[in-house]
């Protein structure tokens, strides 16, 4: 049985069992978050099977029951070595055609141009906050404030895979074809899901997806 350690650097940071084979880590900054997902990605704990990214938390999944000492034991051992890890978050330029359905209500609705919401939204480098709603899709940080708006009162029945859109603080690209209420301002050729590429047991996450939680997203106006 591993001893439980006195001092817990991160005290901030919750972590509660989920179910038999799992941990819920959150109460997190944006700090500790950063640090987190490095060492996630660089070294994970021993027997870790999958790791869910949400908005605010991970969900750490194993291979069979651990002792949450030993969790709390790998994020002290960790802390020191952060700054000399090798990431592996990927930066991703989207090549995008600025025509969509919503863009000429977009520019009305925040006061701005045409032009001016093109540039302002492809102007950040984004952040993949976390993978959800359908496979592939990015729920993108850093979305400028002046284009914050609610979402469509009325979705769209089919959104074609590829559509460039915002929706609430977040920018996202439509992975497949689905419903969706976010406002549409362009579209990329660039494919999000592949899922003819998962055959064999050594496909990798990063063949069928293009984008992970993590990467980092830079929209480029073509």
């Amino acid at each position: 049985m591993v001893q439980q350690i006195e001092e817990f650097p991160l005290k901030q940071v919750r972590i509660r069992p989920y179910g038999e084979r799992g941990f819920l880590l959150d109460g997190f900054g944006s700090a500790e978050r950063g640090w987190i997902e490095q060492t996630l990605r660089c070294d994970p704990p021993e027997a870790l099977e999958d790791c869910v990214w949400g908005a605010d938390n991970y969900l750490l999944l194993f291979v069979r029951p651990v002792e949450e000492a030993i969790l709390r034991t790998w994020l002290n051992r960790l802390q020191g070595a952060s700054g000399s890890m090798t990431a592996i978050a990927q930066r991703i330029e989207v090549p995008v055609i600025y025509d969509g359905p919503d863009l000429k209500a977009v520019a009305e609705a925040t006061g701005l141009s045409e032009a001016e919401v093109i540039a302002i939204h492809s102007a950040p480098e984004y952040r993949v906050r976390m993978m959800g709603f359908t496979p592939g899709f990015p729920y993108l940080d850093g979305l400028d404030p002046r284009l914050h708006l609610e979402r469509k009162a009325s979705p769209r029945d089919r959104i074609e895979p590829g559509a460039v859109a915002i929706g609430g603080s977040h920018a996202g690209i439509y992975s497949v074809a689905s419903p969706g209420g976010w406002h549409l301002l362009g579209r990329t050729e660039l494919p999000l899901f592949r899922p003819e590429l998962a055959k064999g047991s050594d496909c990798e996450a990063r063949d069928i997806f293009t984008l992970s939680a993590g990467d980092t997203v830079k929209f480029i106006p073509s």
